[in-house]
C-alpha cells in the first residue's frame, strides 16, 4: 500500500514596500507579457533588493508606479520567487495572495476582488492547480498558514514521511474511486497540539477516518510564533491512497 503525502511549504512573509512614484534607472522594464522591453514600451517595472539573509525582496511596479507584487526570492540570475508573495490591484487593493516554493506556486492561493471580498481560494503543488475550494473549505480560514516562524515537527523524519508510514488502507475498504486523493486540514495550537482536524475533500468515509485518525494521533509539535508569541497555525495536506 503506497501513500503519497504531499505538505505545502509555508514561510513567514515581510514588511510591506513603499510604492515608488516613477522607476529608477537600474530598474528592470516589461511589457504586459513579462517580457523584457525598453522604459519606452514597459507596461511593468521591476526592482530586487538584496537581503542581509542571502536572500532578495521583489517589487514589481504598474509603469505609472503603483505597486503591483510584493515577494521574496533568491537573487539571481536569474531571480527565483520563493516565499510569500501579494499582488495588488492599481487601487492598491490586494488582488491574489500566496506563497512560491522555487519558483511555482504551491500550497493555498487566495484570489480576492478589489472591494476586498474573498473570490476564491486554490491549493497548487509545484505550480499545477490540486483542487478550487469551495464554501465548505473555509473552515478556521480565520487562523493563518503563514508566520513568522512555523511550527516544528519534532520527528526527523518529518511529518511527511510520518505520516506516510502511519496512514493505512483501511480493512474491507471498497476500490478506490477517482484520484484517490483526501484533503486533510489541521491546525497546530499555541500549545504544538493537533485540534480542529476535518476533511475538505473526500473519498469515502473510510479513507477519510483514516487520515482523520493519523493526523489526530500526530505528535506534539513546536508551536509557531506570531510576534514572538505562540500562535495557532493552520495546514492543509493533500494524501493519495494509490
Amino acid at each position: 500500500m503506497n501513500v503519497l503525502v504531499l505538505l505545502p511549504l509555508l514561510s513567514a512573509s515581510g514588511p510591506a514596500a513603499m510604492v515608488l512614484p516613477q522607476p529608477a534607472r537600474d530598474t528592470t522594464f516589461y511589457d504586459g507579457s513579462w517580457r523584457h522591453v525598453a522604459r519606452l514600451n514597459a507596461v511593468y517595472y521591476g526592482l530586487v533588493t538584496p537581503l542581509d539573509s542571502g536572500r532578495c525582496r521583489i517589487q514589481d511596479y504598474y509603469i505609472t508606479g503603483e505597486r503591483q507584487l510584493e515577494a521574496l526570492g533568491w537573487p539571481g540570475p536569474p531571480v527565483v520567487k520563493d516565499g510569500p508573495a501579494t499582488y495588488y490591484f492599481r487601487s492598491s487593493a490586494q488582488r491574489t495572495t500566496g506563497r512560491f516554493a522555487n519558483g511555482k506556486r504551491e500550497g493555498v492561493w487566495q484570489y480576492w476582488n478589489e472591494d476586498g471580498t474573498l473570490r476564491q481560494k486554490v491549493m497548487w503543488h509545484a505550480g499545477h492547480t490540486v483542487v478550487v475550494f469551495t464554501k465548505e473549505a473555509d473552515a478556521d480560514s480565520h487562523v493563518p498558514q503563514i508566520v513568522e516562524q512555523m511550527p516544528k515537527f519534532p520527528d526527523k523524519k518529518g511529518v511527511v514521511q510520518y505520516l506516510a508510514s502511519t496512514i493505512r488502507r483501511p480493512a474491507g475498504a471498497p476500490p478506490i474511486q477517482g484520484d484517490g486523493k483526501v484533503l486533510v486540514q489541521f491546525i497546530v495550537g499555541p500549545q504544538g497540539n493537533i485540534t480542529s482536524t476535518s476533511i475538505i475533500k473526500g473519498i469515502d468515509p473510510t479513507y477519510d477516518a483514516e487520515v482523520l485518525r493519523a493526523v489526530a494521533a500526530l505528535p506534539r509539535w513546536q508551536p509557531g510564533l506570531l510576534n514572538g508569541e505562540p500562535t495557532a497555525v493552520r495546514f492543509i495536506v493533500p494524501v493519495v491512497f494509490r
